[in-house]
């Protein structure tokens, strides 16, 4: 009897959201997801981000339609912070969740190989740590966009312009 290699995917949605908008690309997540699984048995697809306050119908939207597809989605407010000059909405704790999600998931064993869909440097330490628990971990991410720190500290890191065929929205071929 073979086991198959169980993965769990965390998306980095303010990551991934700002890198599609630099090239210019709308993609299926659930494309995306099942592209980067491929045969393995995947546990759950996690998608982190923020959210403004109140929500949005286009945000409530599509967090509702990733959670029909069968996401963890993972949201946190956005939050204004005082500069010299003015106030800015800022991204609180969406990073640091996402952060704790895949070290908690490798710790209780749930998953054999973790695929984070970022290019922030930031997750690096996290991602040696999981390593040394002895799992996988595998990057995606626009080559472009993607640090050289998280590359480094991956398994195996996956160029996302090598997939747009596979994970374009049918609208965004036409």
């Amino acid at each position: 009897m073979t086991t198959r290699i169980k993965v769990m995917v965390f998306l980095d949605g303010s990551n991934i959201f700002w890198s599609l908008r630099r090239h210019n690309l709308k993609i299926d997540f659930y494309k995306l997801v099942s592209t980067l699984v491929g045969d393995r048995f995947l546990v759950r697809p996690y998608y982190y981000s923020s959210v403004s306050v109140p929500p949005n119908q286009r945000q409530i939207a599509f967090y509702q339609a990733l959670k029909y597809q069968g996401f963890h989605v993972v949201t946190k407010p956005l939050v204004f912070r005082q500069t010299k000059n003015q106030e800015i909405l800022t991204e609180k704790g969406v990073d640091l969740s996402l952060a704790t999600d895949f070290l908690v998931s490798a710790f209780r064993n749930l998953y054999d190989t973790a695929i984070l869909v970022s290019g922030d440097d930031d997750y690096a330490p996290v991602i040696d740590e999981v390593k040394r628990l002895g799992k996988t971990v595998e990057v995606a991410a626009f080559s472009s966009d993607a640090g050289s720190q998280i590359r480094n500290a991956a398994d195996k890191f996956i160029p996302l312009e090598n997939l747009k065929d596979e994970i374009l929205l049918e609208t965004s071929k036409e």
